[in-house]
């Protein structure tokens, strides 16, 4: 079983992911939450697997919270969320310790992907943003 803990500042993203990722068999939600700081408590607490890091919260930042999380619970391994699309957010989340990237216009089953390639020791960076740096 993967254990996850989703962090995103948008009620509706949050609920749509936990509601989406929690209908498969390997995949348990064991928290989400708003923001970078109840994420680092919650993962301090909860060890998951999978960190699934939006980047722009308030109090916050996924990236600064994926650093910290990166360096105390290395097993806690992050992707990266974002509607960002450029190289340069991909480059911070990933300097910061993220082992993936997934922009949010990506298609569901690819998030689910992203999560059984970070948890089996991949990096992971979607199809979108791949494409991207290569045209």
């Amino acid at each position: 079983m993967i254990t996850v803990v989703i962090a995103e500042d948008h009620d509706q993203v949050r609920n749509a992911w936990s509601f989406y990722l929690g209908s498969f068999e390997d995949i348990s939600i064991l928290a989400t939450c708003s923001d970078g700081t109840e994420c680092i408590r919650i993962v301090e607490e909860l060890r998951p697997n999978i960190v699934l890091m939006d980047i722009n919260m308030k109090r916050m930042s996924g990236i600064d919270a994926a650093s910290i999380i990166s360096r105390q619970w290395p097993e806690s391994k992050i992707i990266g969320l974002s509607a960002h699309r450029d190289h340069s957010y991909v480059k911070k989340m990933l300097h910061a310790g993220a082992k993936g990237y997934v922009t949010k216009s990506a298609v569901a089953h690819e998030l689910v992907r992203a999560i059984h390639e970070v948890y089996e020791g991949g990096i992971y960076i979607c199809e979108e943003i791949r494409t991207k740096t290569n045209n």
